[in-house]
């Protein structure tokens, strides 16, 4: 009897360090204070977010020169991703280049407030999301560092959700001030509101210099809020060769898939702050369409996982697909009809935000297991890639498509490329 009693103590008393070692609260771990540093960066972020094209029309832009600063911006992130992932895994530093990320901001954004000029404002542009590309890849392997593993898929869904609402938050900041700040007044509160995430992630974040292999790490739905040029909220997965390609045969179709509709998302997107202005649409309301579909997407997000969570991935994918094409079509029904534009542009990106529950949820899932369970890390970084490129060259394109032949037909290739993602899945059952 006595010596149940010493085992439960001692049981007990483990049990106790355990929590407190990994700072457990309420049954599940108590959120590091570091990931509150993000806050005031995601704020900014995403507030500032909504300003870049409005900018560059207000400087004598064009449509075409809008989807070049959005292909060019989203070519510099998915080289800084690479770029400052492999070098913080290089050097083992992980505050260095997070806090390099954090002052980025505020120095960009209150350089960009002063640019004169639509080129200087693309330069720029371009070299800032460079920068803020540390605040992608390097994140994630300080977070796993922070969280007990078991907890890992609810730690790294907390720091995206924490950041999600943060950008947010900053949309709604950026609806209420827009009717009385110019955009360079915006930007540099912006740039103001970002500088407490310095200090913070200077003082709350931890040197953590253990080596993280990423591609023998799970796979995690990494997306709480669909961004403006849709970057994840991090990235874990970074290809370390493209040799490793033809290995995944069971993938090649699903990359195609991938491929074809990251096109269209670059078609979609990248356009529609554009046509809402030259329609003589507002700031604000231009804003309201864009928290309509962050919030939507933070709200569905891990409701949407739980629900579907024994359904079939490629049923899912193919849901999600569906809601993106009734969104896209929404917009084009805009263009076409000319009548009731806001209401249909705030439709359409409703049901983008829903569509994206489904399409991130069932997508990251269907590459780990087409690729297998050795081959997760470096299927996804692959993955990751193909995405980038996809809407690199749907963005690029779609400013001289609306330059030469009008919004109309650049909403009705993006409705086809959605159609054409269809086809290398239409016979696929997971």
């Amino acid at each position: 009897m006595s010596q149940r009693v010493v085992s439960s103590s001692r049981k007990n008393h483990a049990n106790m360090v355990t929590k407190r070692r990994y700072s457990f609260h309420y049954g599940v771990f108590k959120i590091p204070n570091w990931f509150y540093s993000f806050v005031p960066f995601k704020i900014a972020t995403g507030g500032s977010s909504v300003l870049m094209p409005l900018y560059l029309l207000q400087l004598g832009g064009s449509a075409q020169l809008v989807g070049v600063m959005n292909s060019l911006a989203s070519l510099a992130s998915m080289i800084g991703t690479l770029f400052w992932g492999r070098l913080s895994d290089k050097t083992l530093k992980r505050r260095l280049f997070i806090t390099l990320g954090f002052s980025s901001v505020s120095i960009f954004l209150a350089l960009l407030a002063i640019v004169g000029s639509a080129g200087e404002l693309i330069i720029l542009n371009t070299l800032y999301a460079f920068f803020l590309a540390t605040t992608i890849s390097v994140p994630v392997v300080l977070a796993l560092r922070s969280v007990r593993k078991t907890y890992w898929d609810f730690g790294l869904g907390k720091f995206s959700e924490i950041g999600g609402w943060g950008w947010t938050f900053g949309l709604v900041l950026g609806l209420a001030l827009s009717k009385y700040l110019s955009i360079s007044a915006l930007l540099l509160l912006f740039a103001i509101i970002n500088f407490p995430s310095i200090l913070l992630g200077a003082s709350l974040i931890r040197e953590i210099p253990i080596y993280v292999n990423r591609e023998s790490i799970a796979l995690f739905r990494n997306a709480v809020v669909q961004k403006a040029r849709y970057a994840p909220s991090f990235v874990l997965h970074i290809p370390s060769t493209l040799k490793g390609f033809r290995r995944f045969s069971k993938c090649r179709a699903f990359y195609a898939h991938s491929f074809l509709f990251w096109i269209a998302t670059g078609l979609y997107f990248s356009q529609v702050p554009v046509f809402l202005t030259f329609s003589g649409f507002s700031r604000e309301k231009i804003y309201l369409i864009a928290i309509a579909n962050s919030a939507i997407s933070a709200f569905m997000y891990t409701r949407v996982g739980l629900m579907l969570k024994n359904d079939n991935l490629f049923k899912v994918l193919r849901r999600g697909l569906l809601l993106r094409f009734l969104g896209i079509a929404a917009i084009f029904i805009a263009v076409v009809g000319a009548r009731g534009v806001f209401i249909l542009a705030l439709a359409s990106y409703l049901l983008a935000g829903l569509s994206w529950s489904f399409i991130s949820i069932s997508g990251t899932s269907l590459v780990g297991r087409l690729a297998g369970e050795k081959e997760k890390g470096t299927a996804m970084g692959i993955y990751n890639l193909v995405n980038s490129l996809g809407l690199i060259v749907g963005s690029l394109s779609s400013g001289f498509i609306v330059e030469g032949f009008g919004f109309g037909v650049e909403y009705a290739l993006a409705l086809l490329f959605v159609l054409l993602s269809l086809l290398p899945i239409r016979t696929k059952a997971l």
